[in-house]
């Protein structure tokens, strides 16, 4: 009979340990998502006035498609951006971290616009968009 009880109580508890852990699962992802976004959203917005901040400067914005990696890089190297600013993907320093980068930088062939585009990662699906014309803001 005591050998019952515990064989009881231990598969009570292992139930209670597994609706616990997916408890925590359900609520875990969708607060890692929205950790990501948010932070997607400030390195976005740190990289666009950069670039703006380079446009004063310069006149034009920097005159080649580019990663994310390298586009911080020059924004760093030409003193527009804190060097310290952070891969959103992978919570590093951006020019330590060029494995996982999905923000692209695309300007005109005058250099007179620019595009900044995050990619869901791993696809070609955008996940976010700011540019100099029609997408000036990351305001739904």
């Amino acid at each position: 009979m005591n050998g019952e009880k515990s064989t009881s109580w231990l598969i009570r508890l292992s139930g209670l340990a597994l609706v616990a852990a997916a408890g925590a699962w359900l609520v875990g992802a969708p607060l890692q998502k929205k950790r990501t976004e948010l932070r997607l959203r400030t390195m976005l917005l740190e990289v666009q006035e950069a670039l703006q901040n380079y446009h004063v400067a310069e006149e034009l914005y920097p005159k080649r498609m580019m990663s994310g990696g390298e586009l911080v890089e020059q924004l760093v190297e030409s003193g527009f951006l804190d060097e310290g600013i952070l891969n959103p993907w992978t919570r590093k320093p951006y020019l330590e971290s060029t494995e996982e980068d999905w923000l692209r930088y695309r300007t005109d062939s005058l250099a007179e616009t620019y595009e900044l585009i995050v990619l869901h990662p791993d696809s070609e699906d955008v996940q976010f968009r700011l540019d100099s014309t029609d997408n000036q803001s990351l305001e739904e």
